[in-house]
């Protein structure tokens, strides 16, 4: 059993090694003349040493301190008649740090550094240049003793997430979380409970591409909740195992999981134009409403997951090949998120990608119906207007941005 001696100077070490861990000492590595201190007065001692109630308290600690002094752990300061009474500052002697960490049993902060500079280090090499970017920037800063803002008391939450992040790359589609999370931790929840948090905040904050959800960044490195559908209707036709499918035989259209998307060949386009939607409900109110204006419509899910993204690679393919002429709209919110869906798409598979009712003048028309955003979001938005790439949308935003208001594909009624 731990005696009251024992328990204050473990409490005195402690304090003592925190503020050492925080100095020039520390980070630089280098003799200091100016010694970590504390004073009891702003200790977690405190209480214990000023009650008026029970000296003996005082004396217990005053006896733990010369012993820690004689020992030539610490250096003790006693004020002019008081010594031996009541102890003003306490010094840590540098050349006893190793001897305070052995009896506090606290673990070096320097060697939890060097444990996950060397976690760490097995992403420097990574595929994807942002990781390994992130990788290089933590890494110079453990090299001065820095923590570059994360935990050293989780260590082994880092090895999980490099473990996670050096699997993402190999993932050529999508992968339900658990079972994700058994392959490669050997744990269908540990993913879930322990790693989805810290590597949404890596991809929110070093992350390529921005998103609104959790969701969506997930989906962004193939990670899903569970399989998702790719929803779709029209004029189309395709091969599938030997079978020829005729999408306009299905007047709700279908939906397609990516494993059938992977193995589908498309045969021929239809004549009249295509339209990609944003919104689950929008898609459904142009099935119902505008189904014969459109030759196939499709639903993207606001960024679309990996087994759109392969619908519409197969597609942008055989429009490049086969019959560039064919127009492609896209259909989305007004706002911050929808216009950069809209480039995405356009960046990425269609070259020639037309915006559906995400004009100025439906702006106009809509605002009435729109939602109110703040500064921060405005800060956003204005963002689009230095980049070349939204030099199209500049008159829309500047309009938005007058006027504070975005307006959601829903409340838009299609003439």
């Amino acid at each position: 059993m731990m005696t009251s001696e024992n328990k204050y100077k473990i409490q005195i070490l402690c304090s003592l090694l925190r503020k050492y861990e925080t100095s020039t000492a520390f980070r630089e590595a280098t003799p200091s003349r100016r010694r970590p201190q504390i004073t009891l007065q702003n200790s977690s001692l405190a209480s214990e040493y000023y009650d008026e109630m029970d000296y003996t308290k005082r004396e217990t600690i005053n006896a733990s301190l010369r012993e820690l002094e004689a020992e030539g752990i610490v250096t003790l300061v006693w004020p002019k008649y008081r010594e031996q009474v009541e102890v003003t500052r306490i010094y840590i002697e540098l050349d006893a740090i190793d001897r305070a960490y052995q009896l506090t049993g606290v673990t070096p902060r320097n060697t939890k550094i060097t444990t996950l500079r060397a976690i760490m280090s097995q992403l420097l090499t990574h595929p994807w240049n942002w990781v390994a970017s992130w990788a290089q920037s933590t890494d110079t800063l453990l090299r001065i003793r820095k923590s570059a803002g994360l935990d050293l008391d989780t260590l082994e939450v880092y090895d999980g997430l490099v473990r996670v992040l050096l699997a993402l790359p190999l993932l050529t589609e999508s992968i339900p979380r658990r079972v994700f999370s058994q392959r490669v931790l050997g744990d269908s929840k540990a993913f879930e409970q322990l790693l989805e948090k810290p590597l949404l905040r890596l991809l929110r904050e070093n992350g390529p591409e921005e998103y609104a959800t959790d969701e969506e960044y997930l989906d962004s490195v193939n990670i899903v909740t569970h399989p998702k559908l790719t929803l779709l209707a029209g004029q189309l036709e395709f091969a599938l195992n030997g079978a020829v499918v005729t999408l306009s035989a299905f007047p709700g259209g279908m939906g397609l999981y990516q494993q059938s998307i992977k193995t589908l060949s498309i045969i021929s386009l239809p004549t009249a134009p295509i339209l990609i939607v944003e919104n689950l409900t929008t898609y459904y109110q142009a099935l119902q409403q505008q189904a014969s204006a459109w030759g196939l419509i499709v639903y993207a899910g606001g960024f679309p997951h990996s087994g759109t993204k392969q619908l519409l690679g197969k597609l942008s393919a055989l429009i490049n090949s086969k019959n560039p002429a064919v127009e492609i709209s896209h259909w989305g919110d007004i706002d911050y998120g929808g216009i950069r869906i809209f480039e995405h798409l356009k960046e990425t598979f269609f070259p020639s990608l037309r915006p559906y009712l995400m004009d100025t003048l439906t702006y106009f028309n809509h605002a009435d119906q729109g939602i109110e955003f703040d500064e921060k979001y405005a800060e956003k938005l204005g963002s689009l207007l230095q980049a070349d790439s939204y030099r199209e949308w500049h008159p829309l935003l500047l309009e938005m941005l007058t006027r504070k208001i975005r307006v959601e594909q829903e409340s838009i009624t299609p003439l």
